[in-house]
């Protein structure tokens, strides 16, 4: 017991950042989960002998005062030697059956605070596997909406990344988490929406490294409408400001494409 509520106290301490120490965590939870329903278990086996054998006894105590109750009603020397053997093993069970008592006290006692713990660890993983999802610490936060866009699940990242922004405006994976936003509209081809978020990293991170990034992905959303011409202002615009970015090579190279369609 002691051990378990030492390893879900250390559970606790964990602050998980990544799907793989995520995964771990949840194997550490049902491995302790596991560990408790056996001894669980084993409690409830032993207090289910322990209450047969207290059973057992009760029937011997209650043999023995029926044999005390004859021995009573006899005269003479057999009477005192049947007395004084009855009375003995009357005795004797009585402490037998008061162990017994003490032992299933216990096991109540045990399993109960088995049961709490169990309950105690079943909330904490329910916690966990919330936090897991859609956890609150700066790191953990960006790097899962990371990991939901990289596996194609825009729809999952965008709330994280929402909820960074909120809770972290002035952090400096800010501009990135802005920028990421705007892909995730992007991904599910919504080209105004992706437009409107790239437009927030130009206007509210100007200094950033993503500026250039933003710059490509509205012309290209703008593209992706067939409007050449908004989109040729952004290409330009990403190769005069920014010649020496891997975003202004991409930009000269739509910017071609939307010339020769106007030709």
């Amino acid at each position: 017991m002691k051990n378990l509520l030492l390893a879900l106290l250390l559970l606790t301490s964990a602050c998980v950042t990544t799907s793989q120490e995520g995964e771990q965590m949840r194997q550490d939870i049902a491995s302790l989960k596991s560990d408790l329903k056996n001894e669980i278990a084993t409690a409830n086996a032993e207090r289910t002998k322990t209450a047969a054998e207290q059973q057992q006894r009760a029937k011997a105590l209650q043999d023995a005062l029926d044999q005390l109750s004859r021995a009573s009603r006899k005269s003479g020397a057999d009477m005192a030697v049947d007395l004084e053997k009855a009375q003995n093993d009357v005795a004797a069970l009585r402490g037998q059956i008061e162990v017994l008592q003490h032992r299933l006290d216990a096991l109540d006692k045990q399993g109960q605070d088995e049961r709490m713990t169990l309950q105690t660890v079943s909330q904490f993983m329910a916690q966990r596997q919330k936090e897991l999802e859609h956890p609150t610490d700066r790191v953990g936060l960006y790097n899962l909406a990371r990991q939901k866009l990289e596996a194609n699940q825009p729809a999952q990242a965008r709330p994280l990344l929402q909820d960074f922004l909120t809770r972290y405006p002035k952090d400096e994976f800010a501009a990135n988490a802005q920028y990421w936003l705007g892909e995730t509209y992007y991904a599910e081809k919504k080209w105004n929406d992706a437009i409107v978020e790239f437009q927030k990293v130009l206007k509210e991170y100007k200094g950033s490294e993503k500026v250039p990034d933003a710059l490509l992905k509205i012309g290209m959303s703008f593209q992706a409408q067939g409007d050449c011409q908004n989109a040729l202002l952004f290409y330009e615009e990403v190769q005069q400001s920014h010649k020496s970015s891997a975003s202004a090579k991409t930009a000269r190279e739509r910017a071609g494409e939307c010339r020769k369609k106007k030709k």
